[in-house]
């Protein structure tokens, strides 16, 4: 795992990558994702881009499922 350094640029929190996990050159924006003590960044607008142009799942993927019976229920 990489680790980069946090610093601060006038007022605001700065985030320097390693060369090994920097973004591309084009990426000149970042969305940020909260949780916690968590920071996640992504290219903006790009968050879910690549999620939907990955590999995808391997056909044998959950083929063997353990799904329980249905339950019966009482509607709303």
């Amino acid at each position: 795992m990489e680790q980069g350094a946090i610093f601060k640029s006038n007022r605001s929190q700065a985030v320097r990558l390693p060369k090994s996990v920097a973004l591309p050159d084009d990426v000149k924006r970042v969305d940020v994702v909260a949780i916690g003590r968590i920071r996640i960044l992504t290219p903006a607008g790009e968050s879910w881009d690549s999620w939907f142009d990955g590999e995808g799942v391997s056909p044998d993927f959950m083929s063997t499922r353990n799904q329980p019976a249905n339950q019966e229920r009482e509607g709303f």
